[in-house]
This record gives C-alpha cells, sequence and structure tokens, in this order.
C-alpha cells in the first residue's frame, strides 16, 4: 500500500514536471512567433517606405522670409524634390544652403509626407565698401556678403578708408582686430540709434582721425578711444534744434565741450 502511495505521488509529479515543461515550449514558441511577424512587420514597412511613392518629396518650402538668399537657397536645395523624405541628410540640406553668404543659420523640419521646411535666419547688411566701379556689402562682423552694382535704397553706410583685396564671399574684409571692433561699435550705434539723423558714411582711413558724415555734416571723432560717447555728443548736437548745424563740421575728438562750425546752406 506504501509503495502504491509513493508511486501516485511520482507520477503527479511528473505530470507537473512535464506540464511546466509544455508551457515553456509554448511560451517560446509564442516568443518566437512574435518575433517573426514583428521582423516580418518591419520588413515590410521598410520595403514600403523605399518603393512606395507614398514618402517622396513634391515641395521644398522656404520659411523665414529671407530676402536676400531665398531664390539662391530654393536652387541649391531644389535636388529634394523626388526624393525620399525618410532618407534625407538633414547636414546636406544645411551645406548647400549655407553656400550663400547671406544665411547666418538654417533650421530643417519634415511635414510628412511630402515637404520639406527650410527656415532660414539671414545675416544683414551693414556697410559697403565703393572699389573698382562695384560696391561690396558686409555685414556687422566685416564679412563679404555680396558684390553689387547697386545699394539704393538699402540703409548701408559707406565705409571708407579699407582695401578689398582678393576676398571670397563670406570671408572677412580684414584681419586686423582693431578694425573689426571698431566697425562692431559703430554697428551697434547704427542699429540703436535713436535720432532720425543716420549716419550716410564712415572714415577710418586714419586711426586717429575718425570721421564719420551725416548729411552735410563731418562728425570730427578723433582716434577709436570712446567712440559711443563721441558718437552721443555729435548726434546730440546735431539734432539740436537751437544748434541747427545742416552743413558744417562738428568736433568731439578731444576732452571738454565739442567745438562746432556752421557753413552757409
Amino acid at each position: 500500500m506504501a509503495k502504491l502511495n509513493h508511486n501516485k505521488l511520482t507520477n503527479t509529479k511528473r505530470i507537473k514536471s512535464n506540464n511546466k515543461l509544455i508551457l515553456r515550449l509554448k511560451k517560446r514558441r509564442l516568443i518566437r512567433k512574435i518575433i517573426l511577424i514583428g521582423i516580418i512587420f518591419a520588413v515590410g514597412i521598410t520595403i514600403f517606405s523605399v518603393k512606395s511613392n507614398f514618402f517622396i518629396i513634391k515641395k521644398v518650402a522656404i520659411l523665414g522670409n529671407p530676402v536676400m538668399s531665398g531664390e539662391d537657397v530654393k536652387k541649391n536645395t531644389e535636388n529634394l524634390i523626388g526624393q525620399n523624405i525618410l532618407f534625407i541628410s538633414n547636414k546636406s540640406i544645411i551645406e548647400q544652403a549655407e553656400k550663400n553668404p547671406y544665411v547666418e543659420s538654417v533650421e530643417i523640419s519634415k511635414a510628412y509626407p511630402k515637404q520639406v521646411n527650410i527656415k532660414v535666419t539671414e545675416k544683414q547688411g551693414a556697410f559697403y565698401i565703393e572699389q573698382d566701379g562695384q560696391n561690396y556689402v558686409l555685414d556687422s562682423d566685416a564679412r563679404l556678403l555680396e558684390k553689387t552694382d547697386d545699394v539704393e535704397n538699402r540703409s548701408l553706410v559707406n565705409l571708407k578708408g579699407i582695401e578689398l583685396k582678393n576676398v571670397d564671399l563670406g570671408s572677412k574684409v580684414s584681419d586686423d582686430d582693431r578694425t573689426l571692433q571698431l566697425l562692431n561699435i559703430f554697428y551697434q550705434i547704427i542699429k540703436s540709434n535713436p535720432t532720425n539723423f543716420n549716419i550716410d558714411s564712415i572714415d577710418v582711413s586714419d586711426f586717429m582721425n575718425i570721421k564719420v558724415y551725416i548729411g552735410k555734416v563731418e562728425g570730427r571723432l578723433g582716434d577709436d578711444e570712446n567712440i559711443p560717447d563721441k558718437m552721443n555728443k555729435l548726434l546730440h548736437i546735431i539734432e539740436n534744434p537751437n544748434i541747427g548745424i545742416v552743413k558744417g563740421y562738428v568736433d568731439v575728438g578731444f576732452n571738454g565741450a565739442p567745438v562746432y562750425y556752421k557753413e552757409e546752406r
């Protein structure tokens, strides 16, 4: 009797063990099945993405209102039309767009499934140099943005005293830190000028005798020290109706009260 009970207990354990093994095998088969289905699904999606026309680019939108570079950026990126939006390189698009010296930064976004948006931030022209019958437009960092015949109505300041020698587009026209710093200071003054009297030209041919021209008034600034303070004094005198200087000069290039001379109109 005891032996019979022992055999029953042994058989019960075997059954339980077999059931666990069967469950493990079923679980493994289920996992394999799920993995296989996942692989098939992924392959199917990949084939669909590559072969289907669903993700073929139909439009490239240039955003950010890039007045000076928009058409050029559009031309340099029109090869995106017809490509698969899933596989285009943002880096390549940015490199193409930045071939234009006016482009400061580029942001790429994708409007799935068929449109790429290129947002362009532009550098602003600040100065221009007249040389050899051409006008060379510079930004605030003295980088050459373009060479053009006409700069009318573009709010650029004529820069005198810098000679251009084989400067490529996008490169700085000077490697002199003193000159670059001076131009940046003038750009900040131009940008924040609170008056209605704008600088027409700046002469930096002599750093001990820097001059600015506002209308028919010559501003004598002396050296490149304290340019913002000197410009503040100069603009204050020019805009003062009690002084009423329209033609002549104002000398603020020394310590003490400015000296001015009014010519007859």
